[in-house]
C-alpha cells in the first residue's frame, strides 16, 4: 500500500493538521540540563540523608582497626591497695548505665571490701536509644533517678552529673576543668574511666569522648596513683568478678529504663560472654578486663 511523504498528517480526534517537528538543538540542550538538575536534587538529598543519619548516630568505628600497644605487659594496679577498706576511687562514665553495664562486678566487689566510691556522669542518657522518639526531659529525670539508685546499690558515696546532652560530649576545655574539679574535690587513689586511646572498633563517642577527658584531667591534676581504662581492647590487667556476677545482673535490673524484657536478658548474656572472655585472660571464671597506666 502507497503511504504519502507528505510531513503533513490528520489528528483523527481533533480533524486538524499537525506538523511533526524535530526538536532543535537548543531544546535538546535544555532538556538534558533538566535531567541533570533533577539527578543533582536527588542525589544531592539522597547523600545529605545518609550524612546526617550518620552524623547524629552516636557510634564512631574505626574503619582501620588500631595497633595494639607493644609491649603490653600485664600489671598488677597495687591490688592489695585497691581493695583495702577506706581506699578512694572515682568512677567517671558517660551515661547514667555505663558503670553497672561495664565494671558492675568490680563496683560491687569494691563495695564489699569497704572502698570510698564517688561517681561523675557527663551526660543524661536523655536520648537513651529512641532518639528522636524519646521524651529527652523525662529521660533525664528518670535516667538521673536509676544512677542514684544503682549508686547506692554499690555503696556509692555521691554521684556528680555534668549534664551534657547525650551523644554531644566533647573533650573540651570545660569538661576537663569539671573532671578536674572532681578529681581535685574526692582526691581519688584510682579512677575508673573508659579507654578513649583503645576502645572497641566500634563505640559509643560519648564512651570515647569522656576516656579523652580524663585523660587529660589527670595529667592536669596529678593526683590519682592509678588510672584504670574499661571497655578496652588492650587490657593489662583483669580483676577477678566470678563471684560477683550476680550482683552485677541486680545492678543492671536497677535501670529499668534501659534494660528490660528480652532486652535485659540479651545484655545479660552480651556482658556475660565479655566477662567470661576477659577471665579466660586472667585465668578466672569471669572477669573484668582494664588497662591500667600508673600515674605516680
Amino acid at each position: 500500500m502507497w503511504k504519502s511523504r507528505n510531513p503533513f498528517i490528520e489528528d483523527p480526534k481533533i480533524g486538524n493538521l499537525e506538523k511533526k517537528v524535530a526538536p532543535t538543538a537548543e531544546e535538546r540542550t535544555l532538556r538534558r540540563k533538566k535531567e541533570i538538575k533533577k539527578r543533582v536534587w536527588f542525589y544531592g538529598i539522597l547523600f545529605a540523608l545518609i550524612y546526617g543519619g550518620l552524623w547524629y548516630q552516636p557510634y564512631e568505628i574505626d574503619v582501620i582497626p588500631r595497633k595494639l600497644p607493644n609491649p603490653n605487659p600485664r600489671i598488677d594496679p597495687d591490688s592489695k591497695d585497691l581493695f583495702s577498706k577506706g581506699v578512694k576511687v572515682l568512677v567517671v562514665t558517660a551515661h547514667p548505665d555505663d558503670s553497672e553495664f561495664f565494671i558492675g562486678g568490680l563496683l560491687s566487689k569494691l563495695s564489699k571490701t569497704g572502698a570510698e566510691m564517688n561517681q561523675v556522669i557527663c551526660t543524661d542518657g536523655d536520648k537513651g536509644y529512641y532518639f528522636f522518639f524519646t521524651d529527652a526531659a523525662k529521660n533525664r529525670v528518670t535516667r538521673r533517678e536509676e544512677a542514684l539508685n544503682a549508686s547506692h546499690a554499690w555503696n556509692g558515696k555521691s554521684v556528680t552529673f555534668l549534664g551534657y546532652p547525650d551523644r554531644f560530649l566533647h573533650a573540651n576545655n570545660e569538661v576537663v576543668a569539671k573532671i578536674s574539679d572532681a578529681i581535685i574535690k574526692f582526691r581519688p587513689q584510682y579512677i575508673l574511666a573508659f579507654d578513649g586511646d583503645y576502645p572497641p572498633r566500634t563505640s559509643h563517642q560519648d564512651h570515647r569522648r569522656s576516656g579523652d577527658a580524663v585523660k587529660i584531667a589527670v595529667e592536669k591534676t596529678h593526683i590519682a596513683k592509678w588510672l584504670m581504662l574499661f571497655s578496652t581492647i588492650a587490657p593489662n590487667y583483669v580483676a577477678d568478678i566470678t563471684d560477683y556476677w550476680e550482683s552485677q545482673k541486680k545492678l543492671l535490673q536497677i535501670h529499668r529504663s534501659q534494660f528490660y524484657g528480652k532486652h535485659l536478658g540479651g545484655v545479660e548474656n552480651m556482658i556475660e560472654h565479655s566477662a567470661e572472655k576477659d577471665g579466660e585472660l586472667g585465668g578466672y571464671e569471669m572477669g573484668e578486663g582494664f588497662r591500667c597506666i600508673r600515674l605516680r
